[in-house]
């Protein structure tokens, strides 16, 4: 399995959540960022850092590798378009910021000339009540976006704000390592597991 997690825009979880999907499922990371957060907890033989002219090479069918990707597409962005084609799925993250969803926007619409298999996340999302993160406003007005400006078949999931995507790094463990070290824990991140493991469902189609 080859899955890209990629935003043009900082500060929308791509990096946690390609860290978790890869320790989670003991994929391989491989990265454009010149200064990644890896060395030194992703063993250096499932870590694969380039620059962001450099293409990815071919990892071959055995191998599973998540991606995590930032800058822009570009023809001069080789390690992104390369990354994207040999991917079986891209995961787009995009957070409820009026300024920034157009750009998201963009980004999803460059993703699909290189790939079709697109998934949305709806990353920190905030709520009051109890109704479900699907009829939370930070997530219709994704959704909306989404579905109204690009493709309304490109699935949209929810995933909720929580503390538990810096834990990820401080601790070097993947969320449900985490949730194994304490009772509370696994209380408190129980709800942003199921969400995960909703999105790791979808892949897995």
């Amino acid at each position: 399995m080859k899955i890209t997690v990629y935003s043009s825009k900082g500060g929308v979880w791509k990096t946690p959540l390609a860290t978790n999907l890869a320790l989670e499922h003991g994929y391989a990371i491989a990265t454009n960022e010149t200064y990644h957060v890896f060395d030194g907890f992703i063993p250096e033989e499932r870590l694969i850092s380039l620059d962001l002219n450099e293409s990815f090479p071919d990892f071959g069918s055995d191998v599973d590798v998540v991606f995590d990707l930032a800058w822009t597409i570009s023809k001069n962005a080789l390690s992104i378009t390369s990354a994207l084609k040999m991917s079986d799925l891209v995961i787009v993250p995009i957070c409820n910021e009026v300024k920034a969803i157009n750009a998201w926007l963009n980004t999803i619409a460059e993703v699909l000339k290189f790939n079709p298999n697109v998934i949305v996340v709806a990353t920190k999302l905030k709520k009051k009540g109890w109704f479900a993160w699907e009829q939370s406003e930070d997530f219709l007005n994704i959704q909306n976006a989404v579905h109204t400006q690009i493709n309304p078949n490109i699935p949209v999931l929810p995933l909720k704000y929580s503390a538990v995507f810096d834990a990820i790094f401080e601790q070097e463990r993947s969320i449900k390592e985490i949730m194994k070290s304490s009772p509370l824990a696994s209380h408190h991140y129980k709800e942003v597991n199921e969400q995960l493991e909703r999105i790791y469902q979808v892949i897995n189609k």
